[in-house]
């Protein structure tokens, strides 16, 4: 009977997390969002520098980065490389797993900091490609942008043309306005095309030195068991 009293209350003790779960990756996630906001911002500004106040343009964008943003990292982060247990066949943790260094690939805070280059690369490689596709040409924030610019040159133009109506005719004056057109359209994709470039730029280069956060993360993620 004792035996049995003590098996029930081993089931029903607590079991010790042994993975990133709940808050852990709900915080982590949050807490890389929040760095990348003024990386975001300076990849914007360095992207079209030869206007003023360029984050206004991309604003449709921020939008909907701010919207999705943390759905698509959470799943490329967990359980998209991080995920399971580390424990072997027979139930064992390798040394250091799950904190605070652990050489395996698992959903725990030891193996994330053992894996920290590649978490970074997830973070960054994540971002850029949801930023890629919010700013594809006919996408909803990329056709706001472009109505946009457009918008601000056709004020300039305006006045430059009424200037030339006494003399300019109307079907040379039609053929500047569609070029003008044709040359915005062109000059928005190709910007686009340098987003992911730029932002690279602005982390570092290749190995993302300033969007590691590497002493600093590594310590918010042992926070966790």
């Amino acid at each position: 009977m004792k035996l049995i009293l003590l098996m029930l209350s081993l089931l029903l003790a607590p079991v010790a997390v042994t993975a990133c779960e709940g808050d852990c990756i709900v915080d982590i996630t949050n807490e890389y969002l929040s760095r990348y906001q003024n990386v975001l911002l300076t990849t914007f500004q360095n992207l079209e520098s030869r206007r003023e106040n360029p984050i206004v343009y991309f604003a449709p964008v921020l939008t909907a980065y701010n919207l999705t943003a943390y759905n698509s990292l959470e799943k490329a982060i967990f359980p998209g490389y991080f995920h399971g247990k580390c424990q072997d066949a027979n139930g064992v943790n390798p040394p250091g797993c799950p904190n605070p260094d652990c050489p395996k690939v698992c959903g725990t805070p030891g193996s994330m900091v053992h894996f920290y280059p590649t978490l970074i690369k997830i973070v960054f490689d994540e971002t850029t490609s949801l930023l890629a596709n919010l700013t594809a040409p006919g996408s909803k924030p990329y056709n706001h942008i472009q109505q946009t610019i457009m918008a601000d040159v056709d004020k300039g133009q305006k006045k430059r043309m009424e200037n030339l109506s006494r003399i300019m005719p109307l079907r040379s004056r039609a053929a500047i306005q569609g070029k003008s057109t044709h040359s915005i359209q062109q000059g928005l994709k190709k910007i686009m095309k340098e987003l992911r470039p730029t932002m690279l730029e602005t982390c570092g280069g290749s190995n993302l030195s300033f969007c590691s956060w590497e002493q600093p993360m590594k310590e918010f993620i042992l926070q966790y068991p």
